[in-house]
């Protein structure tokens, strides 16, 4: 049991890296000052087994749930992390991985096409899409700079 707790923290770890990566190059470009390793934003929850929650803290209002198993799960970790973001009014991301495999990350997606039974609001409609790694990296980097000149405005 403790090598399965080993390695999904080691995942969060890696997606945690991932993540103040792009935290850290966007704040360069803005040129703001270098933070420390812990006043970095997303940080793993410790807290995560005994009240549930995102796997990683942030201030950026996402749902972050990591898996690093072997046997996939996709559908019932999905639900999870949908469940979680319902209760905290935040944006549901699944981020899983296999062993020797990259990175692979479920979100909701907006598109212009309802699917059936389903209707447009806006002309857009949300589903579940698994994007790349480098993908979503992208999102990341315009979502958090969004977020920095939203809030500079404040």
């Amino acid at each position: 049991m403790g090598n399965i707790r080993v390695k999904g923290q080691t995942g969060e770890r890696q997606v945690q890296k991932l993540m103040n990566d792009v935290v850290i190059k966007v704040r360069a470009e803005q040129g703001l000052p270098v933070l420390e390793d812990r006043d970095l934003p997303f940080q793993r929850n410790q807290n995560q087994s005994a009240v549930g929650g995102s796997d990683l803290s942030n201030p950026y209002g996402l749902e972050i749930e990591v898996k690093r198993q072997e046997a996939l799960s996709v559908g019932s970790w999905w639900k999870q992390c949908v469940a979680s973001a319902a209760r905290s009014g935040g944006i549901p991301i699944l981020i899983f991985k296999q062993n020797r495999k990259k990175w692979r990350v479920i979100m909701e997606v907006e598109i212009k096409i309802a699917p059936p039974g389903r209707t447009l609001a806006n002309g857009l409609t949300n589903i579940q899409a698994e994007i790349s790694t480098d993908d979503f990296l992208i999102w990341w980097e315009a979502y958090l700079k969004d977020h920095m000149l939203f809030n500079a405005g404040r």
